[in-house]
């Protein structure tokens, strides 16, 4: 959790392997501790939450998600650096969500951070003297099990990038950051096939400008695929 900020409570008893109420007698005890934080999102979506009687008033309705997020003592003393303060927010739920999702079905519980480097020890690693990030910022870097020679970057996209030339200046950037740090390649985990041929289409046009037939170190997979293939989604 420190690694990743924080993770849904759905999350929660898939990774430990525990039936849900399990996982939330856990997490009731590690807030009693003050362990974490456990908060509630709210995404303005009804009808799909279950209040809690641990986390919730009693006559609280959800509209929401339920988060679990270390405090910032125990974020720092795991990380080994002052990650700085840090809530969930509607906004970035789902991507940090489905992030956490392929992390857990990719690499499962491993914390070693040259396996599996997070998005939030990346941005530490990446920034200059000023402070100031040196590099487009990918949502992690994956070491290939199948060659530990090879680091993948890897993004994961849920909804179209609109504008003019934003997903081209997105996908660009990311490509930069694989260049200029000697990785294998990018990989982009999309959900939808709209997306998908929206992310083909910006791959092909890039070989196009590079004078090439396809780029070797770009591979799209889908998300949801991935995640039932491993048992996540």
């Amino acid at each position: 959790m420190s690694q990743q900020y924080g993770i849904p409570f759905s999350l929660v008893s898939r990774a430990l392997g525990v039936r849900s109420s399990q996982a939330y007698e856990i997490m009731r005890r590690l807030k009693l501790a003050n362990r974490v934080h456990v908060t509630r999102i709210d995404v303005g979506s009804p009808g799909v939450w279950h209040r809690s009687k641990h986390f919730d008033a009693p006559d609280a309705v959800p509209y929401g998600p339920l988060w679990v997020y270390p405090t910032h003592e125990i974020a720092w003393g795991y990380l080994d650096f002052d990650p700085g303060e840090w809530e969930p927010r509607a906004s970035t739920a789902a991507h940090l969500t489905a992030v956490s999702e392929l992390r857990l079905a990719v690499t499962g519980m491993d914390t070693d951070p040259e396996v599996w480097t997070s998005e939030r020890l990346l941005r530490r690693m990446l920034k200059d003297d000023r402070g100031q990030l040196v590099s487009h910022l990918h949502d992690a870097w994956y070491r290939d099990a199948a060659d530990p020679d090879k680091v993948w970057a890897v993004e994961v996209e849920l909804t179209r990038k609109f504008g003019a030339g934003r997903l081209l200046r997105s996908v660009s950037a990311a490509l930069a950051a694989v260049d200029r740090h000697d990785l294998a390649g990018v990989l982009y985990f999309v959900r939808g096939e709209g997306l998908r041929r929206a992310i083909e289409s910006v791959r092909d046009q890039i070989a196009r400008d590079r004078g090439v037939e396809q780029l070797d170190n770009f591979e799209i997979h889908d998300l949801d695929v991935t995640l039932s293939k491993k048992g996540v989604a």
